[in-house]
């Protein structure tokens, strides 16, 4: 063969394997115009798979697939019994199904728990720290209720904390958009959004610290690491998941793979050595295929908390209408 009939063979092969490499990618990982693994989007983190494994499954990582279905239908039943039920005593009741929009699903593996490491599947909390964070867990909708600071952080429409586990009974949304040099992320609960450069640049001063921590990304290969420090000292609010509350001795990993047109494998290491006897790692499969989770798909809509929440006050008004009412017998 001649060197021209050689090169013509190269560049042959090479157009073929060229074409064949960005068929595999417009397929599988869709990418950016810039070559970047496309991971813009409206995702969804809603599953029925809880973030540790329940005792009753312990020893197990895997659901049976008929564990797994009748989870779901245990789940659906039970939501469909709630619906127009009465409150219970002394309560005023919560959000029906027109508002909320819970999983109905777990995750396509069928884990038992989403934590992955460690392998109990369970947050390797320190002793002194799990007391702390089961005292803040028995308080939440008991009370007291002194002052607006006795209400949780979510409560009081500021933040329900970091990360994009599925932690929450709807809102488990959140759109991505992407730039060579920024990823930003709108998330649906509490309107709440990150800007993370991309560009190599330090972080901030460590004395600024910031509710959902000072992100930066940087790509290994096509998994996009976000690393987030400096996170701001809020470790002396009431949170639901204390687990997730903003601490300086944070820092948080994230660890983004579009791995075909509608997934992201979404994972995340908890790392505090106050908090935790060892780093921990969740995975939290990201979809834009909504209805695979059992959720409602659409555009993503401000989410405004309570309007003027007015829900703060009254929690409020109702505590001191009940110590008036101890005070006097109960009458």
């Amino acid at each position: 063969m001649t060197l021209r009939g050689r090169s013509i063979l190269v560049l042959t092969l090479s157009t073929a394997w060229y074409a064949a490499t960005c068929a595999a990618w417009s397929e599988d990982v869709p990418r950016t115009a810039w070559g970047s693994p496309d991971l813009q989007g409206i995702w969804t983190t809603a599953t029925l798979t809880p973030l540790e494994r329940p005792d009753h499954h312990r020893g197990h990582e895997q659901l049976t697939a008929e564990e797994a279905n009748a989870l779901e239908t245990a789940t659906i039943q039970r939501l469909a019994r709630s619906d127009g039920a009465e409150p219970p005593a002394g309560s005023v009741g919560g959000y029906n199904r027109v508002w909320l929009d819970p999983g109905l699903k777990v995750l396509p593996n069928r884990p038992t728990a989403l934590i992955v490491d460690p392998p109990d599947g369970r947050i390797p909390w320190k002793p002194e720290a799990k007391a702390w964070s089961d005292q803040q867990r028995a308080r939440y909708g008991v009370g007291p209720y002194h002052g607006f600071l006795d209400l949780d952080t979510g409560e009081r429409c500021i933040s329900d904390g970091i990360t994009m586990a599925p932690l929450q009974p709807y809102n488990m949304n959140f759109q991505i958009l992407q730039t060579p040099d920024y990823l930003a992320i709108v998330q649906e609960m509490y309107h709440e959004y990150r800007i993370i450069p991309l560009d190599g640049r330090p972080h901030i001063d460590e004395r600024v610290g910031q509710w959902l921590g000072d992100g930066r990304g940087r790509w290994e290969g096509d998994t996009l690491v976000v690393e987030t420090t400096r996170f701001a000292d809020k470790s002396h609010y009431y949170w639901a998941w204390p687990w997730r509350s903003a601490r300086p001795t944070l820092r948080l990993v994230e660890r983004f793979t579009r791995t075909d047109s509608r997934t992201i494998d979404y994972r995340f290491t908890v790392d505090d050595p106050v908090m935790f006897t060892r780093p921990w790692t969740a995975s939290s499969p990201m979809t834009t295929d909504q209805a695979s989770r059992g959720v409602t798909a659409g555009a993503l809509y401000e989410y405004a908390c309570h309007e003027g929440n007015y829900a703060l006050p009254n929690v409020l008004r109702g505590a001191r209408a009940e110590a008036q009412r101890a005070q006097s017998g109960g009458t």
